[in-house]
């Protein structure tokens, strides 16, 4: 049996390999409590806000990559659909060896970067392990888009497995306080590399290959554009704490941010698992018919494990904030946010358009979330004294609207693709 076939077997294997990957991917909520239980009660809200601006760094960096993982992510499951084994392993080494030159360059900026923070030291060890986390992550992304097929998947929930482990053992690290923090945040970043980089797929070298690598660029950079310009998106609401209010409130909102991001574990996991599968239909079947039926049902099942899980959470949150007295302020923000949690999942829509090749559909999307992100802080203030309450009341009604605009716009880019 060759390649081909034996990829063509795995990526339409048993959903026992999806059930295992989501269920994992879940197991990591009741643990991200216990480390969140552990940070929360140990280190204050003002370290907390410091941290949470300096990750916004980690969002920036990534233009480095330019689109070229964007574009192998949907050339290589594409390749295999066509048969084309050869042509799928060149994408792979070219974009390795992409990713090789820009680990070097970021190395090269670290002391650019703290020359502009200053050297007083709560900053630059925050910022040194943001950027090695940072450099890792590119090495992370490579990795993680050559996990393909349900042997690929398997692997992939057992390294997941092993990482919610390690993230239970060196918890205690915070005892240690801000920079104990600090370390253990390092430690969970270079645990993932190492496991990704033991079990990856494809044992192969760097090798850059110019048609192939301005084939990745032409089709990954405006994927990459729209990938990039939504995860900008996603730093609006920071932004606009920290330039109307201080660290520390940006601190008393970092549980807000725990919270919606556990809930958007469900929609990123089914992203992860999904799109390479979508993409292996595309080249193998061109039905996009198919491909907008599953992703309906991907979001009516989501929904409603959702509105679930936060009709519970709503009850729960009085005796859970119990738990983290520094940061009871935060309860009436995270009872509020509940209201955004069900519609987490409109960024699936974009995939959507992703797995088509619709530029000017991504395009339409993240005009569509910048203006209702950014319309929502700046015309809010005006009803809403709250820094906070502004914030999420914004993540409130630009999700809703975002997901209604998603499914309707997925659903005319399917019709258009089917009529000819």
């Amino acid at each position: 049996m060759n390649l081909q076939k034996v990829y063509t077997k795995k990526v339409f294997g048993l959903n026992k390999t999806l059930f295992k990957y989501i269920s994992v991917s879940y197991l990591s909520i009741p643990v991200s409590l216990v480390t969140g239980f552990f940070a929360f009660r140990n280190i204050e809200p003002y370290y907390m806000g410091i941290w949470s601006a300096f990750t916004i760094l980690e969002t920036y960096a990534v233009f480095l990559r330019l689109g070229i993982v964007n574009g192998m992510n949907i050339e290589l499951p594409y390749k295999f659909g066509k048969g084309d084994v050869s042509g799928a392993m060149k994408y792979a080494e070219t974009t390795l060896a992409f990713t090789v030159i820009d680990i070097i360059s970021l190395v090269f900026l670290i002391p650019v970067a703290i020359y502009v923070v200053g050297f007083k030291e709560v900053y630059v060890v925050p910022l040194i392990v943001t950027v090695l986390r940072v450099i890792m992550s590119f090495y992370i992304t490579y990795l993680s888009s050559t996990f393909r097929s349900d042997d690929n998947f398997n692997n992939l929930s057992n390294i997941q497995i092993l990482l919610l482990l390690v993230k239970l053992v060196l918890c205690p690290l915070v005892l240690l306080g801000f920079y104990g923090f600090l370390f253990y945040e390092f430690l969970l970043v270079f645990g993932n590399v190492l496991l990704l980089h033991y079990y990856r797929p494809y044992r192969i070298k760097p090798k850059l290959y110019k048609p192939e690598l301005t084939q990745l660029f032409k089709l990954g950079f405006p994927i990459f554009l729209s990938s990039y310009a939504i995860n900008f998106i996603d730093t609006l609401p920071k932004l606009f704490i920290i330039k109307e209010s201080t660290a520390e409130s940006l601190g008393i909102y970092a549980p807000v941010l725990m919270l919606l991001s556990t809930v958007a574990i469900l929609p990123n996991t089914l992203s992860t698992y999904l799109y390479p599968k979508f993409s292996f239909n595309l080249g193998k079947e061109n039905d996009p018919m198919d491909i907008f039926r599953k992703l309906l049902k991907v979001y009516f099942y989501s929904f409603i494990v959702i509105v679930l899980a936060c009709i519970a959470g709503y009850f729960i949150l009085d005796y859970f904030i119990l738990l983290f007295p520094k940061y009871n302020s935060s309860l009436p923000y995270l009872k509020l946010s509940l209201l955004a949690c069900p519609f987490v999942f409109f960024k699936l829509g974009n995939m959507f358009n992703v797995v088509m090749k619709k530029y000017n559909y991504m395009l339409f999307f993240v005009l569509v979330y910048a203006m209702s992100q950014s319309l929502t802080l700046l015309i809010l203030p005006y009803y809403i004294k709250d820094v906070l309450d502004v914030v999420v009341v914004s993540q409130i009604i630009t999700s809703i609207l975002v997901l209604v605009f998603s499914i309707v716009m997925n659903y005319v880019l399917m019709r258009s693709f089917s009529k000819k």
